[in-house]
């Protein structure tokens, strides 16, 4: 590997390399967002006070388009400013335009748990689903909708007018059998875990609702590899965890992404996981 000063190009027919003026560079950021506003110094300073919630003067702006180098601080509200178009970004706008630059970055990412234990913690599900119009989940035992959110609860959501597509992973079932050896349970631990899981949507949830609201019940099986334990909730958020080698499901990472854009994104890339698997579903 060349070092930093092995890695210079050196022209032999001219000067050396020209050292780049970073903080001209920093400079000129300012200056570009301000004249992308339109706005004088005064108004210009008003605006990246309310983004950096520090008094800022026009002064200031002078300062750093001429001969003082910015904050850094100072260049990603700069940035902020051109992505968003309102002239008067006050707190509630700041934020969005930093949720926006954050949300591009990170293509819908909004959290990240160590565990899925942490996670509940934070956002239990009964919050998650409080005011769910739709929920669509895939995996293997679902745990997360048919063990921490009582039978009585997922009732009074379908009555009232929650439509919920569940997907397990085949009781008995290939891949199921190789789940178990793979984290190192006995025969059937998960197996008897998923039916029991599927037994308590069937029998305490839909067999315990009206005829109407049974219709908004659907569950189906799929015996494959295991990748993914997918939660969509209102066609927004996404909870979403990877199956680990050896690591139980409430030990992996968890992700809690949300939709900011119509397509493309993390969120639509799961949401066509679901969709692929639920078309390829078993009767339950």
């Amino acid at each position: 590997m060349m070092s930093g000063q092995d890695a210079a190009v050196v022209s032999m027919y001219g000067p050396g390399p020209r050292q780049l003026d970073l903080g001209e560079v920093a400079r000129n950021q300012v200056a570009a967002a301000r004249a992308a506003r339109g706005m004088s110094e005064e108004d210009f300073a008003q605006l990246l006070q309310n983004l950096l919630g520090w008094p800022v003067k026009a002064g200031l702006i002078t300062a750093w388009e001429t001969n003082a180098t910015p904050p850094g601080d100072v260049l990603v509200a700069c940035e902020l400013v051109v992505r968003q178009s309102p002239p008067d970004l006050g707190s509630r706008e700041a934020f969005d335009a930093a949720a926006q630059v954050i949300g591009d970055r990170f293509v819908d990412l909004e959290a990240v748990y160590p565990t899925r234990s942490e996670f509940q913690a934070k956002l239990p599900t009964s919050e998650l689903l409080e005011d769910a119009k739709e929920i669509r989940a895939c995996g293997l035992s679902l745990n997360m909708l048919c063990q921490t959110i009582s039978d009585v609860r997922l009732r009074e959501l379908v009555e009232r007018g929650t439509t919920l597509r569940c997907l397990f992973l085949k009781p008995y079932g290939h891949f199921i059998r190789e789940r178990e050896q793979e984290e190192g349970y006995p025969e059937n631990r998960l197996s008897d875990l998923t039916a029991m899981n599927l037994m308590i949507l069937r029998e305490h949830v839909a067999g315990r609702v009206s005829p109407e609201a049974r219709e908004r019940v659907a569950i189906g099986v799929y015996d494959e590899p295991i990748r993914f334990n997918v939660l969509l909730v209102d066609s927004e958020l996404c909870v979403t965890q990877t199956y680990l080698p050896q690591a139980r499901g409430v030990d992996s990472p968890t992700f809690v992404i949300r939709r900011r854009r119509p397509a493309g994104g993390l969120y639509s890339s799961f949401e066509q996981v679901f969709t692929a698997m639920w078309e390829r579903r078993e009767p339950a």
